[in-house]
């Protein structure tokens, strides 16, 4: 791995919370020796398109994480335009290098013959689906882990310093940008779903890992989604997914400070249901006690309000964080849970009978 790639990580990306304590030249003195020289900068202007082809709109496409707002992740043969028997014969048409990364962690969002794309060092790509030229590029503050959403002139997506963005569907200009939450270590790691006007932005966090370290204030993140206009970016509503703010319950045996509760990040994207107003949402563990009665859970929220509808809790009592499996667990709870999490978004499905 690449210095510049291991210090993008300790800056902005998965390693922040855990390289907080150290010096701008501790950080840099950790990528000097522990990546591999730097390679020269290749441009992504290097493949970039001549000249903008016209939109191809009846071609096959996919959008935001789960293909559509049910979030079933199935497309027909029909509407795919290939069969399973096709896959076989399938060639290599196109590869395309992320310029400044290791890593691009969502799957593309492919709408209108183009494919748009997030990478490691925060730049969001639009490419030709034909030939795989780019025809814009857009450079977040910091990593991008999920799927772009994309509207009717717009693309939407989040970094992972919790800021959402909207740009340009025809050349990446920044309409605007919202952080939803303050949190040091807030991140959206689930795609931004779309309907209407409206975006709604499930929010995680990396606090899971700050709790390794025994001198950390374990912990005080409560997950949630916002509802942002998507005109102006602006904030309609905000529903954590744990109601109480965390409150100092003790000290651990080092001396430090115990908060809670905390956790239940939506680490997926929302699931939406206008039939119901409803939105639904899967939560992973508590953090820190007292457990809360939304971690591991299913929680459909109402889509004007965001007020929690129902729930269900499928593993109580899940009170886990990083320092479970650290040689130093101090900030590991007394009746440490499983860490069952829901990684991955409720599925929307109309049965028979």
């Amino acid at each position: 791995m690449s210095r510049k790639t291991i210090l993008s990580s300790l800056e902005t990306g998965r390693m922040k919370s855990v390289a907080s304590a150290l010096t701008p030249e501790e950080r840099a003195g950790i990528a000097e020796y522990l990546g591999t020289p730097d390679t020269p900068a290749v441009s992504a202007a290097a493949g970039a398109c001549v000249g903008d082809p016209p939109p191809l709109s009846n071609a096959p496409g996919w959008n935001g994480w789960g293909g559509d707002i049910s979030n079933a992740r199935f497309q027909s043969a029909e509407i795919a335009g290939i069969s399973p028997e096709q896959i076989p014969r399938l060639k290599l048409k196109w590869a395309f290098g992320f310029p400044g990364a290791s890593t691009a962690s969502a799957q593309p969002t492919i709408t209108s013959g183009r494919v748009y794309e997030g990478s490691e060092d925060g730049t969001v790509y639009a490419l030709n689906a034909l030939t795989g030229c780019v025809i814009w590029q857009f450079k977040a503050q910091s990593m991008i882990r999920s799927a772009v959403s994309v509207g009717a002139r717009a693309v939407f997506f989040g970094d992972v310093q919790a800021n959402v963005y909207s740009v340009s569907k025809e050349d990446g200009t920044l309409f605007w940008s919202t952080k939803v939450d303050d949190f040091a270590s807030a991140r959206i790691t689930g795609s931004p779903a779309l309907y209407g006007d409206r975006l709604y932005v499930p929010v995680s966090s990396g606090e899971e890992g700050t709790a390794m370290d025994p001198k950390y204030e374990c912990c005080k993140f409560r997950g949630s989604v916002v509802a942002l206009d998507i005109r102006r970016g602006k904030q309609i509503w905000k529903t954590h997914t744990i109601p109480e703010a965390p409150e100092l319950a003790g000290r651990n045996t080092k001396g430090t400070e115990l908060w809670g509760p905390s956790g239940a990040a939506v680490w997926s994207a929302p699931t939406l249901d206008p039939s119901r107003k409803a939105i639904y949402v899967a939560t992973g563990n508590d953090y820190s006690g007292p457990t809360s009665k939304f971690s591991d859970a299913v929680l459909a929220m109402d889509m004007d309000s965001g007020q929690v509808l129902w729930s269900r809790q499928l593993t109580p009592g899940d009170t886990w964080n990083l320092a479970c499996v650290n040689p130093d667990t101090t900030n590991c709870p007394e009746s440490a849970g499983p860490d069952y999490d829901f990684g991955a978004s409720p599925i929307l499905k109309s049965l028979r009978g």
